[in-house]
C-alpha cells in the first residue's frame, strides 16, 4: 500500500506577536517582557528576556525570536526554527483553512463546500461602473458626463445554474492603487459570498424536509 500525508492546518505566530499577546492579556511585565500568561490554553513562563519556555507534549522547549510558535490539530503547541518553518508550510486563504479545519475535524455531515460554489456558477460578469455608463448610452448620443471616480469601481455579475444573478463590486480609496485585475478578485470574492446563504437555505430547507418525511413515516410504523 502507498499512502499519502492528510492536509495539515495548524496556527503560527512569531515570537513578537506572542510577546503582544501577553501585554494585551494583562500579564505581569518582567524587564519589558510579559511574564506568565496563558496562550491557547497552555502557560507561557519567561526564562530570559528573548527566550519562552514553551510546555510541549515531549516537555518543555525554548521559543526565541528565530522561531515560529506552532499550534497542532490538537491544540498542542511547539516552537520551530523560522527556515524549516517557511520550508515545511505554506500560508493559505480563511477560506480554503476553514475547508482544511472541517476536514481535519471530521465534520462529514451535509454542508455546502466552495466547490458547491463554483459548481453553481454557470458565467461571470465583468464591468466597471465607467463600462456600465458607456452601454447604456449606445452611440454616445448626447454624450454622457461620466465621473472619473466610476472608472474605479469594479462590478462582477455571476449568472447561477438556476438562472439566479448575484453581484459583488470592488472600490478603491486611492486611484494610484486601481488595478483591473485584483479589481475583479475581490468583485467576485464579494459576490461569491453571497451565494453561500442562498445555498445553506436550499440545503437546510432539502434537510428539513427529509426530517418531516422520516418523522411522518416513523408516526405511522409507530401506529401500525
Amino acid at each position: 500500500m502507498k499512502y499519502q500525508k492528510k492536509p495539515v492546518v495548524v496556527e503560527a505566530i512569531t515570537f513578537n506577536e506572542l510577546v503582544q499577546h501577553g501585554c494585551d492579556n494583562g500579564a505581569n511585565i518582567v524587564n519589558g517582557m510579559p511574564w506568565s500568561f496563558s496562550y491557547n490554553g497552555h502557560v507561557i513562563s519567561h526564562e530570559r528576556d528573548d527566550c519562552y519556555l514553551i510546555p510541549t507534549l515531549e516537555g518543555t522547549h525554548n521559543m526565541t525570536p528565530a522561531d515560529m510558535l506552532i499550534t497542532g490539530v490538537k491544540g498542542e503547541i511547539y516552537p520551530c526554527k523560522k527556515d524549516i518553518f517557511e520550508a515545511t508550510y505554506s500560508a493559505i486563504d480563511g477560506e480554503e483553512a476553514i475547508e482544511q479545519a472541517i476536514i481535519a475535524k471530521g465534520l462529514a455531515a451535509p454542508r455546502i463546500t466552495p466547490a458547491d460554489i463554483e459548481a453553481n456558477i454557470v458565467s461571470e460578469n465583468y464591468f466597471t461602473a465607467q463600462e456600465g455608463v458607456w452601454g447604456a448610452h449606445p452611440g454616445f448620443d448626447p454624450q454622457p458626463v461620466i465621473p472619473e471616480p466610476l472608472r474605479l469601481l469594479t462590478f462582477c455579475v455571476l449568472v447561477l445554474r438556476n438562472g439566479f444573478t448575484v453581484t459583488g463590486e470592488s472600490a478603491v480609496a486611492s486611484p494610484e492603487n486601481f488595478d483591473a485585475e485584483i479589481g475583479r478578485k475581490v468583485a467576485r470574492q464579494n459576490a461569491v459570498q453571497k451565494i453561500w446563504p442562498l445555498l445553506g437555505y436550499q440545503l437546510r430547507s432539502l434537510l428539513k424536509a427529509a426530517e418531516e418525511r422520516e418523522q411522518v413515516k416513523a408516526k405511522y410504523q409507530t401506529a401500525g
